[in-house]
């Protein structure tokens, strides 16, 4: 019985906002080809992204897809999970090969409160910010009112996304 009583609410708590196959045509529309890859940090990387962060950073593989347009590359997308409250949200940062961020969207929100980071308005927040951009939720971020610990997951998710494509273009550079 309690199952019953239950499941209306965990069906609410988990939706899915963007699939993986249209991310790319989603965050970068000019896009044509995208090949998924994953980011794998050595122990020197992960120390410094740790201090760009300002807090240790947990794994050590990252998924992203590479997204093109003709011959031309556009950007990655990172798929992150960042814990909100109590779950994993899903967020996929589109990164533009100048490094700065193209769009952010939640992919996936498991949360049963605090949705409203879906809003277009709060994602635009970050759109344009690059490494060295304050991103500081309640300075530079507007958060959404009764989505805190959500605002502050999605910020998150754009620093690292900034981040790991740093450690990209420094080995491309070597």
């Amino acid at each position: 019985m309690l199952a019953i009583l239950l499941a209306p609410q965990l069906a609410a708590a988990d939706h899915t906002y963007l699939r993986e196959a249209d991310a790319a045509h989603a965050m970068f529309p000019t896009s044509t080809a995208t090949t998924r890859a994953t980011l794998e940090l050595s122990d020197a990387e992960v120390a410094v992204l740790d201090k760009s962060l300002g807090r240790h950073v947990v794994g050590k593989t990252y998924p992203y897809l590479d997204v093109v347009a003709a011959d031309k590359h556009l950007g990655v997308i990172f798929l992150l999970d960042v814990i909100g409250q109590t779950e994993p949200i899903t967020f996929a940062v589109a990164i533009t090969s100048g490094g700065v961020v193209q769009d952010v969207r939640v992919m996936v929100y498991r949360e049963p409160h605090g949705a409203e980071i879906e809003d277009n308005r709060f994602h635009k927040q970050f759109v344009g910010k690059g490494l060295k951009d304050p991103i500081t939720l309640g300075k530079d971020v507007d958060a959404i009112s009764g989505a805190t610990i959500s605002s502050r997951s999605e910020a998150f998710a754009v620093k690292k996304s900034l981040g790991l494509a740093d450690v990209m273009r420094h080995r491309a550079a070597l």
